[in-house]
Parts: structure tokens; C-alpha cells; sequence
């Protein structure tokens, strides 16, 4: 880890400002030679992020390691599971949350075309609902050969209702990408305040209603989303919808010409005021995270009480499909974000993306061996917008890797009708996990399409 004295010392006195002091209750200075596990988890999926990204996230040291003080998370050109390019992401989801407090990323930009490295929060419970009725903080993006950067908050329904507020792309006086600069939230119950080298650039109030006024009202209070418990997430995406119109653009030439594809975190810290109640890392509950991700797949075994079933049938099909199609097992084997979950939640996350690949077997094929059945469900969270969501929940992931397969039964001429996948409106046609309109475009040969060519 690299010290500045100058750094620390304007640090302290940021913490002990207006008479209120902080305490440091989680730090990783990734000090050591590999990502510590107690703190951190792999997401390890070729889903897009929800934003029609270009990259298969890994667990490869190529993608995400520890090296020299720093964490280090690289973007690979590399042919994976029909994605062209691989990258990395990390969160706390099943270690770690916090409610309130001042959240410190030291870190250094990547420099290359379509780049879009993040560091942000997703709600641990999501308890007034799905994306983005229950909140999202995205302390830093940026759209990395601008020397640009962006701080943004996501609220007021679950999509479609949903809207946002943030403070614009903002531009440095300084090169992102020649060295490490603080990037920082203090979050209070009244505010939350974005921070670039200890100065505040950006200021929103909680003390408002945060519904959109479209669907139904999902808060109470002033102040909620923003009043539960959110996880820490940095990854390095690649295009997408960050990109707006130009989401699909880059290229394998592009993409060599990169000058440097390594996004670094010296130090990650959270603090909270002394006398606050919460001062310790708050881990979700043990069950959190699997309950939250079997309730949202749209194939799954029919209990998800293993008790309830056969052990030896829940066994050998799994032993079957991870032996057989290892790509679906890889976050529930050790170290996978699902790794802690019950023989059926683990079960169903691989069976669902086992059906959603092979889509051929029929529409609502979800039997295996008779334990699995299909569970119908609204629409999953998805959007289309430049400040598109990026959604850690499996139950996307599964959705998007399920359109992604709908869409390429294409007609005979190669066009895939609209709306074939359930997530997308029927004005709106599916295409590689998203939806556009389908006046302007058509998924032709498994690409997006303008209509004037289909």
C-alpha cells in the first residue's frame, strides 16, 4: 500500500470534521499476494452486468489479482462463452454491509476505449423491492478515455418505475489514469455527499420522498431506500450501456490499441461516527442472499427445503450437471458467491441457467429428473437508459443469459421476431439480453440490427 502523507493527513482532517468523529471499522489494504476471501466474493458470470456488456466476468488471476500493494482488476480481449472480452468483479455481498458512514476507494484508472471501471453499492436486502426500488450508490464510474467521472443514485420503483439523480459526468484537473486518487461518500441519514481528493462535488439530500411517481409507492419515509444496509462492489465493465448508443462498438483492433486495461484500488476503507450505533461490518444473514437469489429464478426445484426432497436425487443431478457443464457451477462451488447455500437454492441456480442454454428442449423445459419446475414471474429489472443498472442478483443474470438464448431461435432468414423474450414490453424487441424498440431495430443473426436492414 502506498502512504501520502498529504493524503492522510487532509484524510484525518475530513473524519474529524464539524466535531464528529470517525473510527475505521473495515479496511483491505490488499497487502498480500491474493484476494481475501473472509471479505471479498467472485462474481463469475458472461451475463452483461444487465447493461448489454461485452465481458464474461472470472475468477482468473489474469482478471482479478493482488499484486504489490494493490488490487488489480484487468480487461482481457478473450473469446469466452460467445462473449469477446473477459474482466473482473468483486463484492461484499455475503460478508459485509453497512448502514451510514464514509466509504473510501483509493484507486487509479484504466485508459482505453469502452472501459467503464465502477465502484458502487447495492442493497444488501433489498426490502422495498427490486432494482431500483430498494436503492443503488454509485460512488465513482467513468467512462474511461474522457477523463471523466460520476457519481449517481438509483431510486423510486422497480423498473419500470424507476429513475435517477446524480451529479453528471465531472472533469478532473488531473490524469485518472496516471496515479491513485480518493474517491469517497460520506453518507448520513440527512445527506450523502460525493467526494473527489477530500473535496465535495456533488451533494444529495435525503430528506425528500424518493418515489418516482409512477407505479405504486414503495416507501413510508423520507429518506428510504437510502436508510438500510448496502455492500461494496468494484469491477472493470467493457461497453455496455454506460455507452449509450454506441454500447456495441468496440472492437478487437480498438481494443489492443488499449494503453492500459488494469483498473488498481490501493485501499479500500469504511469508517462510522463513534457514537453511532452500527460500528462493526454488519454481515447478511447466512440464508440472505440464497432466499433472495431462489426466489428469483424462473426455473427451480419444487421446494427449496432439501429436507423435503430426495438427497440422493438433489446429489446426483448435481454431480451430473457440474461434472457435465462446469460453466453453470461456478458460483456455487467453494468460493462462489452461493457456495454457502442448501443443496436445492444451489441446485436450482445451476438447473435455471442449464435451461436457459438449452432453451431447444421447449418452452417452460424445467423438469430434471422431476424435481424442477417452472415459477412464473414480472418482468425482471432491465433498462435501456445511458445510466443503465448493473445488477449483481442471480435472478438477472439467469434472465439475461435466458434472453440472450431466446433470441438466437431466430426465423429462417435470421431475424429473430420481437419480443421473444418475457422481460422485454411487446412494443420492444430482444436482442442479446436487452430490449430496444422495435420500430428502430431487429435481432438479425444474433446482432442488433437497424430495422432499415432486417
Amino acid at each position: 500500500m502506498r502512504v501520502n502523507i498529504v493524503l492522510l493527513a487532509s484524510c484525518f482532517f475530513a473524519l474529524v470534521a464539524s466535531q464528529q468523529t470517525y473510527q475505521l471499522v473495515w479496511s483491505d489494504e490488499f497487502n498480500g499476494n491474493s484476494l481475501d476471501l473472509s471479505k471479498w466474493q467472485y462474481e463469475v458470470n458472461c451475463d452483461g452486468g444487465g447493461n448489454n456488456e461485452l465481458q464474461c466476468y472470472t475468477n482468473s488471476p489474469n482478471n482479478v489479482a493482488v499484486q504489490n500493494g494493490s488490487l488489480v482488476i484487468t480487461a482481457i480481449p478473450q473469446n469466452l462463452n460467445g462473449k469477446q472480452y473477459t474482466s473482473g468483479r468483486i463484492n461484499t455481498a455475503a460478508s459485509a454491509a453497512w448502514k451510514y458512514g464514509r466509504i473510501d476507494f483509493s484507486a487509479k484508472s484504466p485508459n482505453g476505449i469502452y472501459l467503464w471501471p465502477a465502484l458502487w453499492m447495492m442493497p444488501r436486502d433489498n426490502t422495498y423491492g427490486g432494482w431500483a426500488a430498494s436503492g443503488e450508490i454509485d460512488i465513482f464510474e467513468s467512462r474511461s478515455t474522457q477523463n471523466t467521472q460520476e457519481s449517481t443514485l438509483h431510486f423510486g420503483g422497480s423498473w419500470p418505475n424507476n429513475i435517477y439523480e446524480g451529479s453528471g459526468p465531472q472533469t478532473m484537473s488531473f490524469d485518472m489514469a496516471a496515479d491513485f486518487h480518493l474517491y469517497s461518500a460520506i453518507w448520513t441519514p440527512t445527506q450523502i455527499q460525493f467526494l473527489v481528493d477530500n473535496k465535495v462535488y456533488y451533494t444529495q439530500t435525503l430528506q425528500k420522498s424518493f418515489w418516482s411517481g409512477k407505479g405504486n409507492n414503495p416507501y413510508t419515509a423520507t429518506g428510504q431506500p437510502f436508510d438500510q444496509y448496502f455492500y461494496i462492489i468494484i469491477n472493470l465493465a467493457i461497453g455496455g450501456g454506460f455507452f449509450g448508443n454506441n454500447a456495441n462498438s468496440l472492437t478487437l483492433q480498438q481494443a489492443s490499441a488499449w494503453a492500459n486495461a488494469k483498473f488498481y484500488i490501493d485501499y479500500v476503507r469504511v469508517y462510522q461516527l463513534t457514537n453511532s450505533a452500527v460500528v462493526t461490518p454488519t454481515p447478511a444473514p447466512s440464508n440472505s442472499l440464497c432466499i433472495s437469489m431462489y426466489a428469483g429464478l424462473t426455473c427451480r426445484t419444487s421446494s427449496e427445503d432439501p429436507s423435503q426432497m430426495s438427497a440422493t436425487d438433489l446429489t446426483n443431478s448435481q454431480n451430473w450437471l457440474c461434472g457435465t457443464y462446469p460453466q453453470f457451477c461456478s458460483a456455487i462451488q467453494s468460493g462462489g458467491i452461493y457456495s454457502s447455500c442448501n443443496a436445492a437454492e444451489k441446485l436450482s441456480y445451476a438447473m435455471n441457467l442449464y435451461y436457459a442454454q438449452f432453451s431447444a428442449q421447449g418452452a417452460g423445459a424445467c423438469f430434471f429428473g422431476g424435481i424442477g419446475k417452472i415459477v412464473n414471474q414480472a418482468s425482471p429489472a432491465q433498462t435501456t437508459s445511458a445510466a443503465a443498472v448493473k445488477t449483481t442478483s442471480a435472478a438477472a443474470a439467469v434472465k439475461t443469459t435466458a434472453a440472450a438464448a431466446a433470441t438466437t431461435a431466430s426465423s429462417s432468414n435470421g431475424v429473430a421476431p420481437c419480443a421473444r423474450a418475457g422481460y422485454c414490453q411487446p412494443t420492444m424487441c430482444a436482442c442479446n439480453g436487452a430490449c430496444y424498440s422495435s420500430t428502430e431495430y431487429c435481432c438479425k443473426n444474433g446482432g442488433l440490427t437497424q430495422i432499415a436492414f432486417c
